[in-house]
């Protein structure tokens, strides 16, 4: 009786222990959320920040030179999405260069939005801006109601 009462407890523990290192590392970035909000794409990657989080699925089209972002916040809603280039170098990001770490919205909507890049050691590097078909800077004007959904 004892032993299965001893064996209850420790499984207990041992869950409670899992469940207190995931809330510990999920914000350094040591691990993943258990779960994914309900629209994100399976291949996106988790980014913690101090504050919040994101989510981010970007690809490198070689074809035609621009970086393709999607980033959702930790609800699942979509906050940038389409064409990147690097700012100010008129290319797309390499795969070893494309490591979002945070993205910065406009009022504008997601389509405007700037996606930043890791540089070494997670310290802030290069910006993504978006780009429209001919690869350059999306202007406001440029950008209409209802893209994306």
């Amino acid at each position: 009786m004892w032993k299965r009462i001893a064996a209850v407890c420790a499984v207990v523990l041992y869950i409670a222990a899992l469940w207190l290192l995931c809330l510990i590392a999920v914000p350094f970035g040591l691990w993943e959320p258990l779960t994914r909000p309900s629209g994100v794409s399976w291949r996106a990657h988790y980014v913690p920040t101090l504050t919040s989080g994101a989510w981010f699925d970007c690809s490198v089209d070689r074809k035609r030179d621009v970086d393709s972002c999607k980033a959702w916040d930790d609800e699942g809603h979509l906050i940038a999405f389409g064409n990147y280039r690097l700012d100010g170098e008129n290319r797309a990001a390499t795969e070893f260069e494309l490591r979002p770490s945070m993205v910065l919205g406009t009022p504008g909507g997601p389509k405007l939005a700037w996606i930043y890049l890791f540089k070494d050691y997670n310290s802030f590097g290069r910006t993504l801006v978006p780009v429209n078909g001919e690869g350059r800077p999306l202007e406001r004007f440029e950008v209409s109601i209802g893209d994306g959904k």
